[in-house]
């Protein structure tokens, strides 16, 4: 496991995600009431970039075909809306906040 940066928590307000690319991976950084997540960026079902969905409490919907993921364990709460797709859990990362810097282990 590797600590990487992924960003700032000035920036990253409670309510908040972004994508964060490291090492060719993108991974979904969110804060949910002030605890910061990590998780797969990509979308198991057809790829979309989760980082571009809706975060809804602690639930990022899927902007490509609304699969939803519980950002604080990355289980697939709720298939997509197309009739006899299926997403998959994703992989959580542990977050590690050191002052204004955010971390991940990857």
């Amino acid at each position: 496991m590797a600590k990487s940066s992924v960003g700032k928590l000035s920036d990253l307000k409670p309510g908040m995600m972004k994508g964060a690319e490291v090492g060719g991976k993108m991974y979904l950084i969110a804060n949910v009431e002030g605890s910061i997540f990590a998780m797969d960026g990509i979308c198991s079902h057809q790829g979309g970039l989760l980082y571009q969905g809706r975060l809804m409490g602690n639930v990022v919907k899927c902007p490509k075909h609304g699969s939803e993921f519980d950002v604080r364990t990355a289980k697939n709460q709720k298939g997509p809306w197309i009739p006899f797709a299926r997403a998959y859990d994703l992989k959580s990362y542990q977050t590690m906040v050191e002052g204004d810097d955010i971390f991940i282990d990857v």
